[in-house]
């Protein structure tokens, strides 16, 4: 018997039929509540948060957070807008913003490998450091539709079969997350890191590089999703990516990646910000104020550390007790 892909499926299926569920109901109160028009703003809306979220699972399953998510994909994506503006081409444009997430990543990593901060004050830090630096490059400019380079332009605004390019690009990192996180070692570490780090250390696995593995490859895919929020929006500003951060660790745990460490999949994480972004519409569309969507994810933040502590215990149990 497979307890652990058992407890894998059990993790995602709840936060599936969840999904289902609610988009379901919000049908029934509201007619016509679900149209092609409501898909095409759930996947343009969870595009930025999904991507966020499956690059936030590998520091989770490791016991860390990286907070430093929101100001830096924000800073990413007016960096590739300003640097298009300025002449360079959108492969350079990329390139600035991706190497700027795996800086803050290094950044995070090192500190959190190598001198043994904790990975929640060091990103925190991260967080108010890099909005600062943001500020200070932008000066409160604005990165208008006409500064956003065509190709991204572009992708923010068509789709394929009636779904929208920002959300196949996510679909298409899920899948190549999904395969490193089973197939490769170095990512397969995390997990037994996550599980029980002086034990991992004690099996040969050098901890403290694949720490920091985990935090540039987090800051790879922010550098990434600053184009996919440039494409959304059309626009930057020093604002942008404000508080996505607490989204992100949001749709993670709510997915199932359990902030103790050593489980969860990036395809939680990516449901869990489908959920979240679901009830959202769900909200709008009932007219119920704004203000309680915070109260449900509250709620479901309880709700699936409690499940996965449930879900934990079971595991154990049944693990104990097959073994008499």
């Amino acid at each position: 018997m497979n307890l652990p892909g058992q407890l894998m499926r059990a993790r995602e299926l709840p936060v599936f039929a969840a999904l289902v569920i609610v988009m379901g109901l919000t049908s029934v109160a509201v007619p016509h509540f679900f149209s092609a028009k409501v898909a095409v703003d759930l996947f343009l809306g969870v595009s930025v948060i999904a991507l966020l979220a499956i690059a936030q699972t590998f520091v989770i399953v490791m016991r860390h957070i990286d907070l430093s998510v929101g100001s830096t994909v924000g800073f990413a994506a007016f960096l590739i807008g300003d640097s298009y503006s300025k002449g360079f081409g959108l492969e350079v444009s990329m390139l600035l913003a991706i190497g700027l997430g795996v800086t803050v990543g290094a950044v995070n990593g090192f500190l959190v490998a190598y001198l043994k901060l904790p990975s929640l004050v060091v990103t925190l830090a991260s967080l108010y450091i890099v909005r600062g630096i943001f500020n200070e490059f932008a000066s409160g400019e604005t990165i208008i539709e006409s500064e956003v380079p065509p190709v991204v332009n572009w992708l923010g605004l068509n789709r394929l079969f009636g779904v929208p390019y920002l959300f196949i690009i996510g679909l298409v990192v899920l899948l190549i997350a999904g395969l490193v996180m089973k197939r490769v070692k170095a990512a397969r570490d995390l997990y037994a890191i996550g599980s029980n780090p002086a034990a991992a250390e004690l099996a040969g696995i050098p901890v403290a590089r694949r720490v920091l593995f985990a935090f540039m490859s987090t800051g790879a895919l922010t550098g990434l999703a600053g184009a996919l929020l440039l494409g959304r929006f059309n626009s930057a500003n020093p604002n942008s990516g404000l508080g996505l951060e607490l989204l992100v660790v949001a749709a993670c745990v709510v997915g199932g990646v359990t902030i103790a460490g050593g489980a969860g999949s990036v395809f939680g994480a990516f449901f869990g910000a489908l959920l979240l972004q679901g009830i959202t519409l769900s909200i709008g569309a009932l007219g119920i104020p704004q203000f309680w969507q915070q109260a449900v994810n509250g709620s479901l933040i309880i709700g699936a550390i409690a499940l996965d502590r449930y879900l934990s215990t079971r595991v154990k149990t049944t693990t104990i007790m097959g073994s008499k």
